[in-house]
């Protein structure tokens, strides 16, 4: 080596250009507005570290919703042992399955890989954890009471759960795309996912576009549908500005939070409390009782709101209230 030159290892470190920094925690937030507080204050935080520990490394979003789904499989499998110790483990297991399954879409809003396919797994995922969990869950409580009661309660509360989701994810969604004026929701209607070219996918992104995901997107619609179609998109149709942002978050922030408490989060963290304890049934009577309440109270509490939202938008662009929600009662009849 002549003197003054430089190890080529040297150059590539030098040029080499510099790692972005992990954006802010709030910046990758979707809304405090759609998130529970079990999300906001316990999950979301943990998610993020987890997230500035990987940030750096060749792990993709897609390989922490395998993790998360792996992880929860292993909670399923604790669940079965049943033992004392295999609960404690199965219940932490669920919980840090939870953690990851929001890890996945922090670390893909921070490298910017956000794909339909990503959050096609991800909802994925979610179900086969559910699946994995929810039946050893109810399993075990059998063969430890042996209440057929409990085998009764089953079938309405894991019917209930799934619906429950899916109405959150409906108004989730709709809520992001009226108040995000700058990157607006995070998925598209059945109608746009039924009409996009797979062609070029993999035989995996399109079993679970059109298998899991359409279906799951159809199921939030009709619901919507049977109980306050005025909120169909179709009648949110207006153009967005801060003006009607600001009305759709000042009607629609307190049923949303109501929305928020039936989501999965508080799902999963009920849940593994009461599997860590030993009282699955509590659980079971809880998701069939207190849950369809809140569910009962925001589906009302959503009417009045998406009413008052449609009527205020329609002041504002010098139209007669009641004109607007004649229009679009045509449009859900149709």
């Amino acid at each position: 080596m002549t003197r003054g030159s430089r190890p080529a290892a040297a150059e590539t470190v030098e040029n080499a250009v510099p790692y972005p920094p992990l954006p802010p925690f709030s910046s990758l937030l979707k809304s405090r507005d759609v998130e529970d507080p079990v999300n906001i204050w316990m999950h979301r935080p943990l998610a993020y570290a987890f997230v500035a520990a990987i940030y750096r490394t060749p792990m993709t979003p897609n390989m922490v919703t395998l993790l998360a789904m792996l992880t929860g499989l292993v909670a399923g499998a604790m669940i079965l042992v049943g033992t004392g110790a295999a609960l404690v483990l199965g219940g932490i297991l669920l919980w840090t399955a939870a953690i990851l399954d929001g890890a996945d879409g922090f670390l893909a809003r921070a490298k910017g890989t956000s794909s339909q396919f990503g959050r096609a797994l991800d909802g994925a995922a979610d179900a086969v954890v559910a699946i994995a969990t929810v039946f050893p869950a109810v399993y075990h409580l059998w063969v430890t009471q042996h209440n057929p009661v409990h085998l009764w309660l089953a079938v309405p509360v894991i019917y209930l759960a799934v619906q429950h989701l899916v109405i959150y994810d409906y108004y989730k969604e709709t809520y992001l795309r009226q108040t995000r004026l700058e990157r607006g929701g995070e998925g598209d209607d059945a109608e746009v996912l039924e009409k996009a070219d797979l062609s070029g996918k993999s035989w995996l992104t399109r079993f679970v576009v059109q298998q899991m995901m359409i279906p799951y997107v159809k199921a939030g619609e009709r619901l919507v549908r049977w109980t306050n179609p005025l909120a169909k998109r179709g009648g949110l149709s207006h153009k967005r500005t801060e003006e009607t942002a600001a009305i759709y978050r000042k009607h629609n922030h307190g049923p949303m939070q109501l929305w928020a408490l039936i989501s999965l989060a508080p799902h999963t963290y009920l849940m593994a409390i009461c599997i860590m304890f030993d009282r699955i049934d509590v659980y079971l009577w809880f998701r069939l009782v207190g849950a369809n309440v809140i569910l009962a109270v925001a589906v009302i509490w959503q009417r009045i709101a998406t009413i008052r939202t449609v009527d205020e938008i329609a002041q504002l662009r010098g139209r007669r209230p009641r004109a607007s929600l004649e229009v679009v009662t045509e449009e859900a009849r149709g």
